[in-house]
Parts: C-alpha cells; sequence; structure tokens
C-alpha cells in the first residue's frame, strides 16, 4: 500500500513561513514584572559567605586536587 504524500504549494509554504516567522517572535517579560523583579532584588539583603566556611571549602578543594595530581602521577610511573 503506497501512500501518496501531498505537494506543497507556493501558497501552502508561504503560508508555513508566516506561521513560522510568528511563532519564533522574541517574547519579552511585562516591564513591571521586570521593575518589580528588580526593585525585589535590590532591597533583598546582601548574604555574605561565612569566611571560615570559604578558606575550608578553598583548603579542601586544593587538598583533593594535589592528592588526586599525585594519585595520576603514581599511577602513570607504576604502569611504565
Amino acid at each position: 500500500m503506497a501512500h501518496a504524500t501531498p505537494k506543497l504549494t507556493p501558497e501552502d509554504i508561504a503560508w508555513l513561513e508566516r506561521r513560522l516567522s510568528a511563532a519564533v517572535e522574541p517574547v519579552a517579560p511585562r516591564p513591571e514584572f521586570i521593575l518589580r523583579a528588580k526593585q525585589e532584588l535590590m532591597d533583598s539583603p546582601v548574604v555574605r559567605p561565612l569566611p571560615a566556611w570559604v578558606k575550608r571549602s578553598v583548603l579542601a578543594a586544593a587538598v583533593l586536587s594535589t592528592l588526586s595530581l599525585v594519585a595520576m602521577l603514581f599511577y602513570l610511573r607504576r604502569r611504565r
């Protein structure tokens, strides 16, 4: 059973192009939403991370990266 595919006429193609171009128009939020969200952000207090927490995180990241580098070098040396 063969299925026939309909041929698109130039009018059909023009209609599809118009519909697609209308569908992809950019959507912007309403200006009052932008102003309200901006005001809420400006009014909210600034939350700064605790210095001790940041210090521990940086130290842990440095230690883990150093350990992984040493482990990689040890692994590569043993494979030779």
